[in-house]
């Protein structure tokens, strides 16, 4: 069997067992088991399954769990609400305010819990509420919070960081430094363009009452309950930075953190702790059951030659460096309307990194683009995991298409950050470099 018609077999019927509706782990697992056997010999298998085993020794893999923990425990502490509403008192009295906090505190909680869901779902639970009492638009409202979530994906302790470098074979750190800028930018975007609405038609976000409005002392007092996980969260990421801790020494350290954050403000219960290891557990079962779907079905497919294929067909096309970095985003932006980040990292990965690091391109920038892909996904429509998330926590009259409309102007924010970044490598490279020269 020639590898063109290898390729189109192979992906159609992974297409095909994935509108069934199967898990994506099954899928890819399932696909590959049965190529094995129509291809090679079952003693194949025993490759398969050595492939997947020294790749779940990766020992940055083991952050990925910690991480979630200290998120979920952080989650469980009520920092969420102290935060947005020390958030919203300093916005207050602009117009727009409300929601402008909504996106500052979806990005804090993405430094604190580090995967997309679980902020989108805290803060729509107390924003949203909020927003529509104060008669916001309805667009404003709910594109805020369904955007401002995906930038889990990018603001360290991102996951998506973690399972990249071990991938890529970069470093975790690194990446997670090359990651503050560019989540910083798409803040910065989205608040911008929410103040700028507003300031255009005031109708869609009205300002504070004057009874809402504290005196400056009480703004202060306000942010007490916020020192501890936002000083956890500094030092966590300070210590990655300055080259004290790795990333998963860093997770087991911001585990502690988390829970002493918990016994400090009184806020930890046995019962959330039950819920924060049940909730990590299961989440991490869900990366493993991915990783070995993913590993099976590429090296398979590397195994047949997939790998040398696709590097020369996107060699042969002759577009240099620019023209190819420019095809892997379209691509990857298609693949993020229809199936979950970590398939797309483990399909797509080891086919493109060849490439990219044949041309000689910076593999912690390729990670950040990737990363700004992602954020793309979370809201791209059909599949858009963050809009179904936040149709979890709104009204009944709330429908999944009032969602979608609301992030469209969001998507564009995020595809203009994502060109930006592309064309300027700088702010992604520069505080890695930093970070490297200290």
């Amino acid at each position: 069997m020639s590898i063109e018609l290898l390729t189109i077999l192979l992906f159609t019927s992974f297409a095909v067992l994935l509108l069934t509706g199967l898990p994506l782990a099954f899928v890819m697992g399932g696909t590959a088991v049965i190529f094995t056997l129509i291809m090679f010999s079952p003693a194949v298998m025993t490759m398969m399954v050595s492939r997947i085993y020294a790749l779940l020794f990766n020992y940055a893999l083991v952050a990925v769990p910690l991480f979630l923990f200290m998120g979920s425990v952080l989650q469980k502490t009520g920092v969420a609400e102290q935060l947005f509403d020390a958030v919203y008192v300093w916005f207050g009295r602009v117009r727009g305010g409300l929601a402008v906090a909504s996106v500052i505190a979806c990005a804090i909680m993405a430094a604190m819990v580090g995967v997309v869901g679980a902020e989108i779902v805290t803060i729509g639970i107390i924003a949203v509420p909020a927003m529509f009492s104060r008669c916001y638009d309805k667009k404003i409202a709910l594109g805020c919070i369904a955007a401002g979530g995906g930038l889990a994906s990018l603001i360290p302790p991102s996951v998506v960081f973690i399972l990249y470098a071990m991938i890529a074979n970069v470093s975790v750190g690194e990446m997670y430094m090359a990651g503050v800028l560019p989540g910083l930018l798409v803040t910065g975007l989205f608040s911008a363009y929410i103040l700028l609405r507003c300031w255009i038609n005031p109708e869609l976000a009205p300002a504070a009452t004057a009874k809402e409005v504290l005196p400056f002392k009480a703004k202060l007092a306000m942010l007490k309950g916020t020192i501890l996980p936002i000083f956890l969260i500094a030092v966590v990421l300070g210590s990655i930075y300055a080259g004290v801790a790795t990333a998963t020494e860093a997770g087991g350290l911001g585990c502690v953190g988390a829970l002493l954050c918990g016994v400090v403000t009184r806020k930890f219960t046995w019962s959330g702790l039950k819920e924060s290891l049940f909730s990590t557990i299961n989440i991490s079962a869900m990366i493993v059951w991915l990783l070995f779907g993913s590993q099976t079905i590429i090296g398979i497919y590397s195994l047949a030659g997939g790998d040398q294929f696709v590097r020369n067909a996107l060699m042969s096309m002759n577009l240099g460096m620019w023209g190819t970095l420019a095809l892997i985003q379209v691509l990857w932006i298609v693949l993020g309307c229809l199936i979950d980040w970590i398939g797309i990292l483990m399909l797509t990965m080891p086919l493109f990194l060849p490439v990219a690091q044949s041309m000689g391109i910076n593999l912690i920038w390729f990670g950040v683009l990737f990363a700004l892909n992602m954020q793309i996904s979370y809201i791209s429509p059909p599949f858009g995991p963050a809009c179904f998330y936040l149709k979890g926590v709104v009204p009944e009259s709330i429908t999944v298409e009032d969602i979608f409309r609301s992030i469209l102007p969001f998507l564009a924010l995020n595809l203009a950050a994502l060109i930006l970044v592309l064309l300027f490598p700088q702010i992604a490279t520069w505080l890695p470099k930093q970070m490297l020269g200290a």
